[in-house]
C-alpha cells in the first residue's frame, strides 16, 4: 500500500488490524524486510519549474524525495511517485535506549532480539515499521536508526556535521572544511542512490549568539594571519568604507587599516557600533556555514533535499536570511505547551528564507506517564496529563497542516527517556509513543490515527481556510518563551 494520501477507508482498514499492529511482534511473524532500492545515475539537483500548472516551483530530483509549490502557493513535500504529501513523522526510532544510570531501567523494544548484527537489526526495523505506519505515521525523522532505510517508510536523516568537527576550530578554518567533508562524504554517499531517503539535516540547535560565533569570538587573540580574523577585518571594511567612519563609531584613533589588524582583540565599542558589526558579521558567517555544507552535501549526494539545520525554537533573520538559495527548507524545533504557533518566528523563517518548513521537532509530555519521568531536565511542553498530551498532538499537528508553508512534522520521539534519564546528558521525559516497556500509550496513538486523515485535506485547503486559532496572539516579547514556554491553557483547564 502506497503511504501517504491516508483516507477513511485507510484508516478503517488500520483500526481492523490494530491490536496485532500495534503490539509488539515475534520474530517469527515478521515478513522478510523488502529489498534495498535499485540505483539510479548521478544527476544535479533542480530548482525549476516543472509539470505546469500543477507546480509554481519545485525543489529536488524526480524519482527523488521533493519539494513543491503550488499555483495557489501551498508548499508540499512530492513523493518519488509525484504524489504531494504533508508528512506527519515520528523521531528517534531506535531498538534500544541506554540509561544515564546503568543500574536502573531503560528502554529496549520487545521487536528486537538484542543482537547488533545487521539480520537481527533489520528484522527489527520491519517490525516495528509496521507498528508505526499502523499507528498513522507516515515517516521516520531525526536520530533514528540506519537499519531503517531500506524499509517501507520514508525517512530523513541528521549529519550533525558540527559535531565532527574539532572543538577549536572556527568555521573559516582549514579543519573545520576537512572535518566537514569527512562528516558529509561517510554519511551522505552511501545514500544517495536510496530512493525512500527525503533529505538531510546538517545540524541541530546550533548556537547563533554573541557568545559562540560573534565576531570578537572570530577576531580576539587568534594569529594575525587567522583566516577567521581575516574574514572579520573583511567585514569591517565592508561596513565602515573608510577608517575615519570607523574611528567616528568606534571611538577610535586609528590612521589605517593595518593598526586594526595587528590589534590582539577588536577596539572597546559603544552598542550600537558593535550591533551594526555583529549584525553584518552574523549573515555573513551563516551564508559561509550554508555555502559549505550545501556545497559538499550536493558534491557527495546530488538526489536529495538539504532541509537546514534544525533551529532551536526561534533564528535570527539574519541567519534564515542566509540561507536562501542554498537550502530547499527550513527546520525548526518547536515545542509549546498551548500547541499555538509564534506567528513572528514562522513568518520570519519562511520570508526571509524564502522556504518552507519542517518542524523537525514537538511534543507534548506528562508527568503520570507509565515509565516513571519526572523531567527533571525541565524540557519544554508539560502538560498535565495524557490526555492533554493526545490533544496537544491533535490541536498542533492540524494547526501546522493549516500553514501554507509548513510540510511536515515530526514528533519527538518514538519512546519514553528512561526514567534516571537517558545516557549523555540524563534528559528524562515522558515523551514517548511508547513507554519504556514498548507500551503504547493508547491516547496518543489514537489521537495519531485519528488525525492523519485529516492533514492532507486541511494542508490543500490552507491557503483558503484563514488561520484563527493558529497563531499566538498577541505575540509574547521574547522568542525563547513563545517557542519553548507556551502557556498551559488550552491544554490544562481548570
Amino acid at each position: 500500500m502506497k503511504l501517504g494520501h491516508i483516507t477513511s477507508a485507510v484508516v478503517g482498514a488500520l483500526a481492523l488490524g490494530a491490536v496485532a499492529l500495534l503490539a509488539p511482534r515475534h520474530a517469527s511473524q515478521a515478513a522478510n524486510p523488502p529489498a534495498p532500492a535499485s540505483a539510479v545515475a548521478d544527476a544535479p539537483v533542480i530548482s525549476a519549474v516543472l509539470e505546469a500548472p500543477r507546480f509554481k516551483q519545485i525543489h529536488g530530483q524526480p524519482g527523488f524525495w521533493r519539494i513543491g509549490q503550488t499555483p495557489d502557493g501551498v508548499w508540499w513535500f512530492v513523493d518519488n511517485h509525484d504524489q504531494t504529501e504533508f508528512l506527519n513523522g515520528v523521531t528517534t526510532v531506535q531498538p534500544q535506549l541506554l540509561s544515564f544510570d546503568p543500574a536502573k531501567p531503560a528502554y529496549e523494544s520487545a521487536d528486537w532480539d538484542g543482537r547488533p548484527d545487521s539480520e537481527s537489526l533489520l528484522h527489527w526495523a520491519d517490525l516495528t515499521a509496521s507498528r508505526i505506519h499502523a499507528i498513522g505515521f507516515k515517516s521516520l525523522g531525526a536520530w533514528c536508526n540506519p537499519a531503517l532505510h531500506d524499509g517501507r517508510l520514508p525517512m530523513t536523516q541528521d549529519l550533525n556535521v558540527w559535531r565532527w568537527v574539532p572543538y577549536t576550530a572556527r568555521l573559516f578554518s582549514p579543519d573545520w572544511r576537512r572535518a566537514a567533508d569527512y562528516a558529509i562524504k561517510s554519511q551522505a554517499e552511501p545514500l544517495k542512490n536510496n530512493r525512500n531517503l527525503i533529505g538531510y539535516y546538517t545540524d541541530n540547535e546550533l548556537s547563533w549568539d554573541d557568545n559562540a560565533v560573534g565576531a570578537r569570538v572570530y577576531f580576539d587573540d587568534l594569529p594575525v594571519d587567522d583566516p577567521n580574523r581575516r574574514e572579520v577585518l573583511n567585514i569591517i571594511e565592508k561596513t565602515w568604507p573608510n577608517v575615519k567612519s570607523f574611528n567616528d563609531d568606534w571611538n577610535t584613533k586609528l590612521t589605517k587599516w593595518d593598526e586594526l589588524r595587528g590589534l590582539a582583540q577588536l577596539p572597546m565599542a559603544s552598542n550600537a557600533a558593535y550591533d551594526k558589526l555583529e549584525t553584518r558579521w552574523l549573515e555573513h558567517i551563516a551564508r559561509a556555514y550554508f555555502e559549505m555544507t550545501s556545497t559538499l552535501v550536493r558534491k557527495y549526494d546530488p538526489n536529495h533535499l538539504i532541509l537546514g539545520c534544525r533551529y532551536r525554537g526561534w533564528m535570527p533573520a539574519e541567519v534564515a536570511r542566509a540561507s536562501r538559495n542554498l537550502t530547499d527548507a527550513q527546520s525548526l524545533n518547536y515545542y509549546a505547551s498551548d500547541s499555538l504557533l509564534d506567528s513572528n518566528t514562522f513568518r520570519t523563517l519562511n520570508e526571509e528564507s524564502g522556504q518552507p518548513v519542517v518542524i523537525s521537532e514537538y511534543s507534548f509530555h506528562s508527568l503520570d506517564g507509565r515509565s516513571g519521568n519526572a523531567n527533571h531536565s525541565r524540557f519544554p511542553g508539560e502538560v498535565r496529563d495524557q490526555e492533554a498530551r493526545a490533544a496537544g498532538y491533535r490541536l498542533m499537528t492540524q494547526r501546522l497542516a493549516r500553514v501554507t508553508y509548513v510540510v511536515g512534522a515530526d514528533w519527538f520521539q518514538w519512546m519514553d527517556e528512561p526514567p534516571a534519564g537517558r545516557r549523555g546528558d540524563a534528559e528524562d521525559c515522558n515523551l514517548g509513543v511508547v513507554d519504556i516497556h514498548d507500551r503504547c500509550y493508547e491516547q496518543l496513538v489514537t489521537a495519531v490515527q485519528e488525525t492523519a486523515p485529516l492533514l492532507n485535506p486541511l494542508h490543500a485547503g490552507s491557503a483558503t481556510a484563514g488561520d484563527q486559532m493558529v497563531w499566538r496572539t498577541p505575540p509574547q516579547g521574547s522568542h525563547h518563551a513563545t517557542a519553548f514556554a507556551g502557556g498551559q491553557e488550552m491544554l490544562n483547564p481548570k
